[in-house]
């Protein structure tokens, strides 16, 4: 009977490993699924080549209404270079079908697959609508944040279909330098929101002033919008124009201001 329990025992722990090991790459398999999912859309030549062009359409127009509505000096510079670059990728990507599609390529929307153009219309749709009511430094943020996410998700598309094409060299390399672009204006973006962030908290911390920073430490999460430190420089002020020796009822304005009061 104890040889039994064992033999038992001992195939119960061995189900159990086998269930555990099976169990684990479950998980795995689930984040390649969801991978894999976003690359199940398979593009042909035509396909990615005309999602280019609605990028390249789309990023024009987002780039004009920027280089018109932004308030940073480098968003404007930015929204140029994307109107400058996609025009003239645009006009590559024309010739290119002309000279190298031998009648086989064609630049049309309705070659992208139906998923993909939907998504990339509800993104479109979405930033423009973001977009249409942000204003000053807000709109600055809103833009480059989308030009963040909107070259990203395309460099993913690309690097997706460039295994596809490499049997097409000249198309092969067209997409390439295509990607590389795109690469280059997702990282620019990124780093420019990141300078956008830094002067936003700069200039935030920088307006209550030396003098006003103990007493507007409370309040200093609302700095950024400006009301926190205008009012806390009003207050300042009103403490330090008084010339009339303070009595039990005025004091709480000098208070503030002074290391001592702390």
């Amino acid at each position: 009977m104890t040889l039994t329990h064992r033999l038992a025992l001992a195939g119960m722990f061995a189900a159990a490993a086998a269930f555990a090991q099976t169990g684990t790459p479950s998980t795995g398999s689930a984040e390649t699924g969801k991978s894999a999912a976003k690359s199940d859309v398979k593009m042909s030549p035509s396909a990615v080549l005309s999602m280019i062009h609605q990028v390249n359409q789309d990023e024009i127009k987002l780039g004009k209404s920027a280089q018109a509505k932004a308030q940073s000096d480098k968003v404007k510079d930015y929204a140029k270079d994307m109107v400058d670059d996609h025009t003239a990728l645009d006009k590559k990507l024309t010739d290119f079908v002309q000279k190298e599609g031998n009648g086989k390529l064609t630049l049309s929307s309705s070659q992208i697959p139906a998923s993909k153009l939907k998504e990339m219309k509800h993104s479109s749709a979405a930033t423009v609508h973001t977009l249409s009511s942000a204003t000053g430094a807000a709109f600055d943020r809103e833009y480059v944040s989308a030009m963040l996410k909107g070259h990203d998700a395309v460099l993913s598309d690309l690097d997706a279909a460039l295994p596809s094409l490499e049997s097409k060299a000249k198309l092969h390399d067209f997409v390439s330098d295509a990607r590389d672009k795109v690469k280059d204006h997702r990282d620019h973006a990124r780093d420019l929101l990141k300078d956008l962030e830094g002067t936003t908290a700069t200039g935030g911390s920088g307006m209550q002033g030396s003098g006003a920073t103990t007493g507007a430490r409370d309040t200093a999460p609302q700095s950024v919008g400006g009301g926190a430190p205008g009012a806390t420089t009003g207050t300042r002020a009103t403490g330090t124009t008084s010339t009339t020796p303070p009595d039990p009822g005025t004091t709480t304005a000098p208070s503030t201001t002074g290391s001592g009061g702390r």
